[in-house]
């Protein structure tokens, strides 16, 4: 499936790049059941595998081949639709949203001896028959979300101490939570119904607190997923042509969005769940697959790969791609299909390359909002912000040349700019006013004065022996953006004239022109 991504900025900036499919097949395995969601787990040789929910169950595959995965354990189970697995050391930890709680799994017979020991854990305090997702953080903190208990925010409970017994810590109740994921004293809540990404602070399990929300794109937060140096997380929002949502979060108290992302934009396409490797965004979408994307620069996050596991769906819709785990030591990605069964994949995860820069006004300095900069014979485009600023992300390599066009602006090619994934290239770019003339026409620009300059209220324009073609000496007044914000005539050959009283404090660029000659003054403002 070939796509474009579509790179929604604040202040309505947009990127349009094309996406390098570089996603490859190793293996696949088939089910008679649909599948859920996919973990995986590593066991002290090194081994490889997959942790699979399936409709009526729970599957472990050894993927250490690849190619040639094979499933070494099953347990049957409630018939469910939902099933998420999270791991704690050996053990693994099965939701569903049927019956019999939280499924654990003593996975350290692996590889040699057959899995037998296994309970299930509905808790005491805060009893739950079904729950919808769960997370365990680095201290062995499970967090058990969407349970039949309270309002279904997160039940948190201790499996470090004992795994397969796991003690009941406290619980968060203000509102329903979908899913999440916690870090440090930070459990990071996806609030699905109230369209939120939820800061919540767990230093105290017994009382947790939230420290700030922000609303993600589409107001319906799916999963969430910390940067690995904690700085932005990445939402999803479970929605028709829904978005990926990036957000600041150095500041709890003023949550911020960076930039926001589509699979395939305007093809009412869902994400689903997205996790971060390396500042990578690896997620599920249904009917689109496996989607990668750079995510080093929040700001500006860009597709690098991508494998369509449902090519039989399209469009809106629950099928395809449901989970995807991208943490093994090999580096494979393990994605569970709805329909289409497990499948292990391999990308090589190369960098973005990024061009930025600032455009001004080569007389006046000031910035020049929306200039357009096109990459030269390969489509990408975008245009300047208010402060002049500019960026383009790409997945090409190569030496590009870059053009910068504007109304009442030369057009001006940087030649020679090279694309390096993983680098930055930094340009600082001038434009000259289209209107501007050259030495040899200033003979009228040198019979005018005017001042003061800078004015704080008005300009006085004084002119002295301006011969006319037609009787009319016309003066334009252009912004630095190109914008005409004012125009009047010179009757008299000399003279003097008052202007500018209406004008806002900025750079200005005063033309005049008799017909035969043209000459320039540059006006500030204060």
């Amino acid at each position: 499936m070939k796509r474009i991504t579509l790179f929604y900025m604040l202040l309505s900036l947009v990127y349009i790049v094309q996406a390098q499919d570089d996603v490859e097949l190793l293996g696949q395995l088939s089910y008679s059941q649909e599948l859920s969601d996919v973990w995986g787990y590593v066991d002290e040789e090194g081994n490889e595998y997959a942790l699979v929910g399936v409709y009526n169950g729970f599957s472990v595959v050894d993927v250490t081949d690849p190619t040639n995965p094979e499933e070494v354990y099953f347990e049957s189970g409630p018939q469910s639709i939902w099933r998420d697995i999270k791991t704690w050391g050996d053990y693994a930890y099965v939701s569903n949203e049927s019956y019999d709680g939280v499924l654990i799994v003593d996975l350290s017979p692996l590889p040699d001896g057959p899995i037998t020991t296994s309970t299930n854990f509905t808790g005491s305090n805060y009893d739950f028959d079904s729950a919808h997702n769960l997370y365990i953080d680095e201290f062995g903190k499970l967090y058990i979300f969407g349970a039949d208990n309270g309002s279904g925010g997160a039940i948190i409970c201790d499996v470090a101490s004992s795994p397969m017994n796991p003690q009941e810590l406290g619980r968060f109740n203000n509102y329903y939570l979908h899913d999440g994921m916690a870090r440090g004293d930070t459990l990071w809540g996806a609030g699905i119904y109230q369209g939120v990404l939820a800061a919540i602070d767990v230093s105290d399990p017994g009382s947790p607190t939230i420290m700030g929300t922000v609303s993600t794109p589409g107001q319906f937060a799916h999963n969430c997923w910390v940067s690995d140096d904690g700085t932005h997380v990445f939402t999803t929002d479970e929605i028709s042509d829904g978005y990926i949502g990036a957000y600041n979060v150095e500041d709890l108290g003023n949550m911020f969005e960076t930039d926001r992302i589509q699979s395939s934009p305007g093809a009412n396409v869902i994400p689903h769940n997205v996790h971060v490797r390396n500042n990578f965004l690896i997620t599920s979408y249904y009917t689109d697959g496996l989607v990668i994307h750079d995510a080093i620069n929040p700001e500006n996050i860009i597709e690098v790969g991508s494998y369509d596991t449902s090519p039989n769906y399209s469009g809106n819709g629950f099928n395809g791609a449901w989970g995807a785990y991208p943490f093994l030591p090999s580096g494979n990605i393990l994605v569970s299909d709805i329909e289409e069964g497990l499948y292990i994949l391999s990308f090589n995860f190369y960098r973005a390359a990024f061009v930025q820069g600032t455009v001004m006004d080569s007389i006046s300095g000031d910035p020049i909002f929306a200039v357009n900069v096109d990459v030269l014979d390969t489509g990408l485009s975008t245009q300047t912000l208010f402060d002049g600023s500019f960026e383009i992300a790409a997945t090409i390599s190569g030496t590009y040349d870059i053009q910068f066009s504007k109304t009442f602006y030369k057009t001006k090619i940087i030649e020679g700019v090279e694309f390096v994934q993983g680098e930055v290239q930094d340009l600082e770019v001038e434009l000259a006013s289209a209107l501007s003339v050259s030495v040899g026409e200033q003979e009228l620009a040198n019979r005018i004065n005017v001042f003061p300059n800078p004015a704080k209220t008005v300009f006085n324009l004084n002119y002295n022996d301006i011969s006319s073609a037609d009787g009319n000496v016309k003066v334009t007044v252009y912004s630095v953006l190109g914008n005409k914000v004012d125009e009047f005539i010179l009757d008299d050959f000399s003279g003097s004239v008052s202007f500018g009283k209406q004008y806002q404090p900025g750079v200005y660029l005063l033309h005049i022109n008799n017909g035969i000659s043209k000459g320039m003054r540059r006006l500030v403002k204060e």
